[in-house]
């Protein structure tokens, strides 16, 4: 709980109880009235001060209705010592007006001096005591010095000495009262921030978190549950937020010994794995409903399927590398001969090229594995891709069919040109062998603009082959997954964790009919700006 609000609830509290004491004045003021028109008044007032003591009835009334009118608001503490003086005041000129029968009226006195220090503390309360207590001796002199006034004798030093007791004891007893109050205050701030410290700790976690009681109402739940069951914030029972989770639930409680199987709400939201706690309370029981992420497991066992194909890629490049010198060699010499025709220097060409293309594939992978940083060039993306269109040869498609579709604005990005060259070629190679598989006619459809949403650049490679299943969108970007027998379930990962060495995105945004592969870039200014701040 906040200072302030305690304060403010302290406040109120003292606001209360002065309340409650303005309303025991008026019911005295009321009494004194029933009194004044009454035989009681006779018993207690000298005949010759009765007519005052109905004059006094009424102020003493019409004074505190007044104050309790004008009470609105919390008061100060000189506004509450200014009440308890004047109350004190008027009720040392009720002794004045008493009878010697009557000197008991003196414990509304001891009354006041208690309500004062209940309201005040300190020295404050203890200046109410003396105040009373002068009042008490000056009417005891009074009655000493006037001859008329020696029948009403006050004992003042006992009832001065009871006025400070009380006094003392209430402080005393208040003191303790607000000590316990700031020990409580101090334990609840201390339970709140805890409170607030766990709900944070709670809310910020990835593991899904769900408290529901025993009719399924669902009494907390974090972000991390929002996303994985892809609910609305107000959700309340388990049924509507999650029908999936809500069958784990259920088979969760008539076995509770056997794991439920995992779930997926949407094609946007990963996997997860339930499992559920029971928790008993005085009043009824609760059951925790934890959440997993199976996406995280999956990246574990992939993290040591890298750590694998890091030492395998570089076994491979190194046994690579020494044939491919020699091909690149053999070619080089087999290009100095002079007996070659035009046919024959094209396929030495082809050789060249694609040797060299090996060697930067090689140098790609083994970046890749030890996160070397790339190499950023600024690239108009137009005429980038019409110089790619026109050196990529596409070698084992017969009269390949590749439209562009080029932004009217020009597009300028950052990338490294050899790494994005590698992820297009892989993306177009797959895109014609699908095509070519439905429709017997390798066509592909390049396209180039800015997203609505961010204005970032991108670009769309599209085929016309049949689609993508849910179970192959699942596992499209892990490695080793694929469903070519001759495939290596290596080609969209590495073309994923390029795009993303240079700052880019890569995702499937269309899967039926034909698929299309979306390259998001930075644009060339902001990555520029980047790539300088990281360099400081």
């Amino acid at each position: 709980m906040p200072v302030t609000v305690y304060n403010n609830e302290l406040s109120n509290r003292r606001f209360h109880a002065l309340r409650v004491y303005n309303l025991y004045r008026a019911i005295l003021g009321l009494l004194f009235i029933a009194a004044a028109f009454s035989p009681i008044g006779k018993e207690l007032i000298t005949p010759d001060t009765s007519i005052h003591f109905k004059v006094f009835a009424f102020i003493y009334l019409g004074i505190n209705m007044l104050i309790i009118a004008i009470s609105r608001k919390p008061p100060n503490t000189i506004q509450i010592f200014t009440i308890v003086c004047l109350d004190i005041v008027l009720l040392s000129l009720l002794f004045y007006l008493s009878r010697k029968q009557a000197t008991g009226l003196g414990n509304l006195l001891i009354v006041s001096v208690a309500a004062g220090n209940i309201l005040l503390k300190g020295r404050t309360g203890i200046a109410i005591a003396a105040l009373a207590t002068l009042c008490i001796i000056a009417l005891s002199i009074y009655q000493t010095l006037v001859p008329d006034q020696q029948s009403k004798s006050i004992n003042a030093g006992l009832l001065g000495a009871i006025i400070f007791a009380t006094a003392i004891f209430v402080q005393s007893l208040s003191e303790r009262i607000r000590r316990s109050e700031e020990l409580a205050r101090q334990r609840s701030t201390e339970f709140y921030n805890l409170q607030k410290l766990n709900q944070l700790i709670i809310q910020r976690m990835r593991t899904g978190i769900l408290v529901i009681d025993a009719h399924e109402r669902i009494i907390m739940m974090n972000q991390a549950s929002h996303f994985f069951l892809n609910s609305p914030v107000q959700t309340p029972t388990l049924l509507q937020a999650s029908p999936d989770l809500h069958a784990c639930y259920q088979q969760w409680k008539e076995s509770p010994e056997q794991t439920p199987k995992p779930f997926q709400t949407s094609p946007d939201r990963p996997k997860v794995q339930s499992s559920f706690t029971q928790i008993y309370d005085n009043e009824s029981s609760k059951v925790i409903i934890f959440l997993d992420d199976l996406t995280a497991l999956n990246q574990q066992a992939q993290q040591l399927k890298l750590a694998s194909l890091g030492k395998l890629t570089a076994a491979i490049a190194h046994e690579i590398r020494n044939p491919l010198g020699a091909i690149s060699h053999a070619a080089q010499l087999l290009n100095e001969s002079d007996q070659l025709n035009n046919a024959d220097q094209r396929l030495i060409e082809i050789i060249q090229n694609h040797s060299r293309r090996m060697n930067i594939i090689i140098e790609n992978v083994l970046q890749l594995t030890r996160r070397k940083t790339s190499n950023h060039q600024t690239l108009l993306l137009n005429d980038w891709i019409k110089q790619f269109l026109t050196e990529e040869p596409f070698p084992g498609f017969s009269n390949p069919v590749i439209s562009f579709l080029p932004s009217p604005l020009p597009i300028q990005v950052m990338a490294d040109p050899d790494q994005i060259t590698q992820v297009v070629t892989n993306l177009c190679q797959n895109g014609l062998r699908y095509s070519f598989k439905k429709n017997q006619q390798a066509t592909l459809q390049l396209h180039t603009g800015l997203r609505e949403d961010n204005g970032l650049p991108y670009l769309d490679i599209t085929d016309n082959g049949p689609g993508m299943k849910p179970e192959v969108r699942n596992h499209l970007f892990e490695p080793f997954y694929t469903t070519e027998p001759r495939g290596t379930g290596l080609g969209l990962y590495i073309s994923k964790e390029l795009c993303e060495a240079n700052q880019a995105t890569l995702e499937l945004v269309q899967y039926e009919p034909g698929c299309t592969f979306r390259i998001t870039f930075t644009h060339g200014q902001q990555e520029s700006l980047h790539l300088n701040d990281t360099d400081e």
